[in-house]
């Protein structure tokens, strides 16, 4: 697993390593960079293999495959932040684009049993008015830095799987996830630390952006089903259709605003929204709506979501809670993970 110290890399290699048997041998691989975190995997230290590189290094990635030979692959590495990507897109452009053909080259070199490439729902851009959500078959019309170097790697898988066929490569695009270990400078996370320093929750905006949220743990079962699944060769006419391409949109259908989120977090924890939400300016190039269709990975692989959206997030904020001393070493290390967009740049305040 490449990302393997991010938010949903390791949580990833927490649940794989409760539904795999005790012989699995688990490469955990990761830069550690902005988004990387080693202390995500001190539960489960004693049982993986730890290797710092970046995916987007090719002799460092092809040295690890020939070293390990491994029989399945899962790339989740990628910066992530759509703040961060507009101050810093070359950044974005290396990890989530380069990175990509790396690791898929890698697979295609050392041959592995099955790769999944593991992507975003932001690759399709903003949800035109009028339309329910965004399935396989749309077409990628990424708007910021980050969505567009995810494009850019997705391009380069969709190329993959239709150049090699024996390169048994698939991919996934997730809603916006929540849960334990992300990096609190996304929304919910963010929200929670800042309360519990006694600072309110910043906004974009009106806050009225809408998101399709979806458990950490959902998705990663998804990854996991994807992943070991017996899909067959790719048909020759997915070359005009790329529904018939081995990519799967991960989605719990729930449709929530970003304002809505900062409530439920603040009343989470006890707190009166109305005092402990801030509204501040909003991002540039902010996408106002976004969601996705599963049918196909419920439909053809049997997936689906288990977890309640209101009892997760209450647990969320609970985890962030109890993990205070986590949390706040993060924050010692990054200072604050917050923009602010009045001065175009990261700020105290925060964003939502």
């Amino acid at each position: 697993m490449t990302g393997a110290a991010g938010f949903i890399g390791a949580n990833y290699v927490h649940h794989l390593l409760e539904w795999e048997s005790s012989d699995v041998e688990v490469i955990a691989v990761d830069s550690l960079g902005f988004s990387g975190n080693y202390a995500n995997l001190d539960p489960v230290a004693d049982r993986i293999v730890f290797e710092k590189a970046d995916i987007a290094d090719f002799e460092s990635m092809e040295e690890i495959y020939r070293r390990f030979l491994p029989d399945f692959v899962v790339n989740f590495a990628a910066e992530s932040h759509n703040d961060r990507a507009i101050l810093e897109p070359s950044a974005f452009m290396r990890s989530n684009a380069l990175g990509a053909q790396v690791m898929a080259e890698c697979s295609r070199l050392v041959p592995v049993r099955s790769h999944v490439h593991v992507s975003t729902i932001e690759v399709y851009g903003e949800l035109p008015s009028g339309d329910e959500w965004f399935t396989e078959r749309s077409p990628l019309n990424a708007k910021t830095p980050y969505s567009a170097a995810k494009a850019a790697g997705d391009q380069i898988v969709r190329a993959y799987m239709q150049t090699y066929p024996e390169l048994n490569i698939r991919m996934t695009h997730c809603a916006n996830n929540y849960g334990p270990y992300q990096l609190p400078e996304k929304l919910i996370p963010l929200a929670v630390t800042n309360i519990l320093r006694g600072q309110k929750v910043p906004v974009y905006g009106d806050g009225l952006q809408s998101r399709d949220w979806l458990h950490v743990a959902d998705h990663c079962a998804a990854v996991h089903r994807v992943l070991h699944a017996e899909l067959g060769p790719i048909p020759p006419q997915a070359a005009t259709e790329p529904g018939l391409l081995p990519i799967f949109d991960v989605s719990a259908r729930c449709e929530v605003t970003n304002l809505d989120i900062a409530r439920r977090v603040v009343a989470a924890l006890g707190l009166d929204p109305s005092e402990w939400i801030e509204h501040i300016p909003d991002r540039p190039n902010h996408d106002r709506r976004y969601l996705i269709e599963p049918g196909k990975i419920e439909s053809r692989l049997g997936w689906q979501p288990v977890h309640d959206f209101d009892a997760g997030i209450t647990e969320t904020v609970g985890w962030y809670v109890e993990h205070r001393a986590w949390w706040e070493r993060i924050l010692e290390e990054k200072g604050e993970l917050g923009f602010d967009w009045s001065t175009a740049g990261r700020g105290p305040t925060g964003a939502g």
